[in-house]
């Protein structure tokens, strides 16, 4: 063997085209390696990718059919409850009225008050007060007499009587489901709120002219809470003709059916 042979084990360096490395790097210069990937692959890994889906993209077919909203969705389903409860309210409130009504057509057929009555009566607004304003038995009658001359008992008491028996059948109806029950309840809370507010007006007219003190203010808020209380028996009976739910079913031949007609 030649020297050349053993002393170098390295028999030839290979070539660039048989490996992909370069020459060995010397000094401190950085390994680095070469891509030598052709055009071909580099198109086919363009066309992988552009054949990647990522999900945010639809295609819509001008052929698929539309979604159509179910026409249910926007029916309006009869409310049978509220109508019911509606007219269970204006039964209690009749049968209120019913008794201030029998109380005041007492009143006015009363002609003369007893003294232990009356005497009943003024104990609590005289004790309220400081012994100059006390109202006597005398006062309270001769007040009495002009309420009664003036009508304010009777308007108020048959007024009263009249929208209760009102109030009371259209409750009545209500719990049945018809529908004139609203109407007839809302007319006799109109009976009432014009008969209670104008009967008030004429007792606290003649409370002016005879009485003093404590029972003055009395009577002027006893025809504020009249009509007060037949604007609520009013609104109440309004109920159910203003709810679009609670109308349907009473009305039930009014019934809306929703088409949707489909676009060709």
């Amino acid at each position: 063997m030649r020297d050349s042979e053993t002393s170098n084990p390295w028999k030839s360096l290979p070539s660039e085209t048989s490996t992909p490395w370069k020459s060995l790097p010397t000094g401190d210069a950085p390994l680095s390696r070469t891509n030598y990937s052709t055009e071909s692959e580099n198109e086919t890994v363009t066309s992988a990718n552009d054949e990647i889906n990522l999900g945010f993209s639809m295609r819509m077919d001008e052929e698929q059919p539309q979604s159509e909203i179910p026409p249910h969705v926007f029916t309006i389903r009869p409310d049978s409850k509220g109508p019911k409860t509606v007219g269970v309210l204006l039964l209690l409130g009749a049968l209120l009225l019913f008794f201030q009504a029998y109380g005041d057509i007492s009143l006015h057929y009363a002609e003369d008050l007893s003294a232990e009555e009356v005497e009943l009566l003024l104990s609590t607004p005289n004790s309220q007060g400081d012994g100059t304003e006390d109202v006597s038995v005398e006062q309270y009658q001769t007040f009495h007499d002009a309420a009664r001359e003036s009508g304010g008992y009777a308007v108020r008491g048959y007024g009263l009587g009249i929208a209760s028996i009102m109030l009371f059948v259209g409750g009545s109806m209500l719990l049945f489901l018809k529908g004139s029950g609203a109407k007839l309840a809302l007319g006799g809370a109109g009976v009432g709120i014009t008969s209670g507010i104008t009967g008030s007006l004429l007792v606290k007219g003649a409370a002016d002219a005879h009485l003093v003190g404590v029972l003055l203010l009395t009577y002027e808020i006893t025809a504020y809470f009249c009509g007060v209380c037949m604007l609520m028996c009013g609104g109440i009976a309004a109920l159910p003709l203003l709810n679009a739910r609670a109308r349907l079913a009473l009305y039930p031949e009014n019934k809306v059916y929703l088409k949707i007609d489909a676009e060709e």
